[in-house]
């Protein structure tokens, strides 16, 4: 195998450690998996080396090994995230959460079927679409209810005051917007483009805060407790 391109050696050894995952030889497949890798990065295909790593995170979640398939998942998103695939990467992210095996059976039975496909293949992307095709008033319940079960959470008070005061200005100029007042609009869109690009994910809940929408649901799920604080703010403001 040793003239083979790597590519090829790595698409070999990847195809026996599926072998080896059915045989509940971990160990050996964890080897071959981790010889597959470094063969994709020589061969720079990262798209490869980060699929096969997030699949045998799933291997090993389909095998009840939640525990071991987290470090595979976390490390394909990671990989997905420097080559510009982040949608791939939020849904291997998710996974890694292992949001679903933690819920209990009864629970998930009872949500609608596209909520509950998508919780349990850990699509965050296809759990958002799913949530959004819901009636107004279902959307609600299943908001609180995933809050209650730990699916969403909010944002601690200390981190809600760290961000808030740190972007004040900011979202009372976003508030101004939503009530109708254009003046400061361009320069608002330009910063939270610019914040898009430091990593801050307020961005698509303002354009949804901008179109009317209040519900913190709708508009906090998904986001991290430093962006869920900035938003509610928002919100907090509107109301006064």
């Amino acid at each position: 195998m040793s003239n083979t391109h790597p590519k090829a050696q790595a698409d070999a050894l990847v195809a026996r450690g599926r072998t080896l995952i059915d045989q509940n030889r971990l160990p050996e497949a964890t080897d071959l998996l981790n010889q597959a890798v470094r063969l994709y990065w020589a061969a720079g295909d990262f798209y490869s080396a980060a699929a096969q790593t997030g699949n045998y995170g799933w291997a090993l979640r389909r095998k009840g090994r939640a525990d071991l398939a987290r470090t595979y998942l976390e490390q394909a998103a990671t990989i997905f995230d420097d080559i510009g695939l982040t949608e791939f990467a939020e849904r291997h992210r998710f996974a890694a959460n292992d949001v679903a095996s933690v819920l209990d059976p009864v629970f998930l039975r009872s949500l609608p079927p596209p909520v509950r496909t998508a919780l349990e293949r850990g699509n965050g992307a296809g759990l958002q679409d799913a949530l959004d095709a819901l009636p107004v008033a279902e959307q609600q319940v299943i908001y609180e209810r995933l809050t209650a079960a730990g699916v969403i959470s909010d944002a601690s008070e200390e981190q809600a005051n760290t961000a808030v005061q740190q972007f004040e200005p900011l979202l009372h100029a976003i508030a101004a917007v939503a009530r109708g007042n254009e003046s400061e609009r361009a320069d608002v869109e330009i910063a939270l483009e610019d914040l898009e690009r430091k990593g801050w994910r307020v961005r698509r809940p303002v354009q949804k805060i901008w179109q009317g929408e209040r519900r913190p649901g709708p508009l906090l799920y998904g986001l991290d407790p430093s962006d869920t604080a900035l938003v509610q703010r928002v919100l907090n403001i509107l109301e006064h």
